[in-house]
């Protein structure tokens, strides 16, 4: 009986270490299968996080959103530890702040399609914005809270009279007081509402500027703001150039073609001498001459326009007290208009000459 017992022992004892056994074997089939899906989940939202960023690249936005937000619901199937903890896995983390960096510069460039509303772009954006102004804090909370502000003022172009994004750039600006989204949107709202606040939206784009964040997109802020204004605005934007020439800043084409529409209406084919006043008034006539024949002097000049912006450099080099160049430009130009009576730009051309050499 001893010997039966010990063997009944014996072999409880070899189906409980098999098992064991077994169930070690199937815990790590497990373990591996687990952590093959993570890498497969984690290889999949790099992926759609890749894709979204080039095709945010691209400026293709709606895209990009839909991108993003696949890959947060791929990786929010697989974050079980985090939910357990009560807190965002790193991935999590930084796809959120992705969308809310999309939505931010989806806001800077929104283009309504035909049929399409500023609500109709904005109202998706706004959710993100909220989440990260809630979560945020600092230059980083300053530039959503900036931007929702710009979302609120895109929204009252619809006809909303109920939103004030001035409410949202104060905000951002108690928190990063030298923001310079807030300051650039504060400034073109001051614009926007009322001709009469030139001086505020100086002091708001010229600390903007300051900042040295996000400069190219303050002064295509700034240059939307003056031109808002038409006429009236054009010597604050030939200022903002001129500023641009001397420190080097890169001056987008847009923004070239638009001062020279400015130069044309003023002293090209026709003469505007209140304009042009205007134009010395805001910029002296030497410093103008340096930025005219940086921007307009170049290879890639359309020749077409070569006699008006000829007409416009004989014009700003009289003003500048170089009169005897002047003289030199325009007697070139005569080749051209060699008619006393033609009209237009010819008359120009031979009543400047009249005036600077009187004597020929």
């Amino acid at each position: 009986m001893e010997v039966r017992g010990i063997t009944l022992e014996r072999s409880l004892k070899w189906v409980g270490g098999i098992t064991a056994v077994l169930s070690l074997i199937f815990g790590l089939r497990q373990i591996t299968q687990i952590v093959s899906d993570v890498r497969e989940r984690q290889r999949q939202v790099a992926e759609l996080s890749k894709i979204a960023k080039l095709q945010q690249g691209a400026a293709d936005y709606e895209s990009a959103w839909a991108s993003f937000e696949q890959a947060s619901k791929t990786a929010e199937s697989g974050g079980q530890l985090a939910k357990l903890t009560g807190q965002l896995s790193e991935e999590r983390r930084e796809l959120r702040q992705a969308q809310e960096d999309l939505a931010m510069e989806w806001l800077e460039n929104a283009r309504p399609s035909r049929g399409q509303t500023f609500s109709d772009v904005v109202d998706k954006l706004v959710p993100v914005l909220n989440r990260g102004i809630a979560n945020a804090s600092g230059a980083r909370k300053g530039d959503l809270l900036a931007h929702f502000g710009w979302a609120n003022f895109l929204r009252s172009r619809d006809g909303r009279q109920d939103l004030n994004p001035e409410q949202q750039y104060r905000e951002a600006l108690e928190i990063d007081p030298m923001n310079p989204y807030a300051h650039a949107h504060w400034g073109h709202w001051n614009l926007w509402r009322s001709e009469k606040k030139i001086e505020e939206a100086r002091r708001h784009f010229s600390t903007a500027i300051a900042s040295g964040r996000a400069r190219g997109y303050v002064r295509k802020i700034q240059f939307a703001a003056w031109k808002n204004l038409r006429g009236e605005g054009d010597g604050e934007f030939l200022k903002a150039v001129n500023d641009m020439r001397k420190n080097n800043e890169k001056i987008e084409p847009q923004s070239r073609n638009d001062l020279y529409s400015i130069y044309t209406f003023a002293c090209s084919s026709r003469y505007d001498a209140d304009n042009f006043a205007k134009l010395v008034a805001s910029v002296p006539a030497t410093e103008q001459l340096a930025t005219f024949r940086a921007l307009f002097y170049g290879e890639d000049f359309n020749e077409s326009r070569r006699a008006g912006r000829d007409a416009c450099l004989a014009t700003l080099l009289e003003a500048a007290g170089q009169k005897e160049e002047a003289l030199q430009t325009w007697l070139t130009l005569r080749q051209k208009f060699p008619r006393k009576d033609a009209g237009g730009l010819s008359a120009r051309v031979h009543e400047a000459i009249t005036r600077l050499s009187p004597g020929r």
